[in-house]
């Protein structure tokens, strides 16, 4: 079965009415969402409006405007899709962090989320009561992924990365990149150096694997990751706690649903 695609759809930001029919998601589900974050200057004044103090202190500390209206638009596309599993308005909505910053619902302890937004787009992945996390890039062709996987990676994803069709060798470190960032994202610390005493172990149709962690055979870790299709030019995938989930590609009210182990 060809694997379900994450479409990029605009999340309008009207506030009124729909987290008054909250979404469900079950414990062995993590919904991905995924957004652009374009934002007209007529739309950027609600997007703010539903944010915090805090929240809007980070967007406004960005030198770049075109980085100060993506972050306002990413958090506040966040509240509005939390606030379909809370029941709540996004306005309404606690976000605090851990001593780590790893953000958390304080009135929702059940629902989880993660964040990750570049170039333009956003992926939000949403679970109950088991931690998430999302990352997406970009390909960038003038990278020179080969030496900076010398430098920073483990031996066994460099060679994943130089075997096979050179021309592949930016969405396969990509791979790797994506993997540690969703995998230390639902741990809530985020990218963690140094990066070679883990590596990705992938299945036969490179859809899914796990990350393994740790560099000895007697503390070694394997965290599941699920890949997603993101369109040409982007690679993406989301970690969570556990093996006994599986992720739901959420598009509007519709749902597709891609498999995992």
């Amino acid at each position: 079965m060809e694997k379900a695609q994450v479409i990029f759809q605009q999340v309008p930001f009207e506030t009124d009415g729909a987290w008054r029919s909250p979404i469900a998601i079950h414990h062995d589900d993590v919904q991905v969402w995924g957004i652009t974050l374009d934002v007209t200057d007529s739309e950027l004044p609600r997007a703010a409006s539903v944010l915090s103090h805090d929240e809007r202190g980070r967007a406004e500390r960005l030198i770049s405007e075109g980085h100060r209206r993506q972050s306002i638009a990413a958090h506040a596309k966040l509240r509005l899709i939390l606030s379909r599993y809370c029941g709540a308005p996004p306005g309404q909505l606690a976000i605090r962090r851990t001593s780590d910053g790893k953000p958390f619902l304080s009135d929702y302890p059940s629902i989880r989320f993660n964040l990750t937004h570049s170039h333009g787009r956003a992926l939000i992945a949403v679970a109950r009561d088991r931690e998430v996390g999302a990352d997406l890039e970009q390909v960038r062709r003038e990278v020179d992924v080969v030496r900076l996987a010398k430098r920073f990676l483990s031996e066994r994803d460099l060679a994943f990365i130089e075997d096979g069709d050179p021309a592949q060798r930016h969405e396969r470190f990509l791979k790797t990149w994506v993997a540690r960032e969703a995998v230390f994202k639902a741990d809530g610390r985020g990218i963690t150096f140094p990066l070679h005493r883990d590596y990705l172990e992938l299945t036969g149709d490179e859809t899914k694997g796990s990350l393994v962690l740790g560099d000895t055979a007697s503390d070694q870790r394997k965290r599941p990751v699920r890949f997603l299709s993101l369109g040409p030019g982007w690679i993406g995938a989301v970690a969570a706690e556990g093996t006994d989930w599986t992720v739901t590609l959420c598009n509007g009210s519709e749902s597709q649903i891609n498999r995992g182990t």
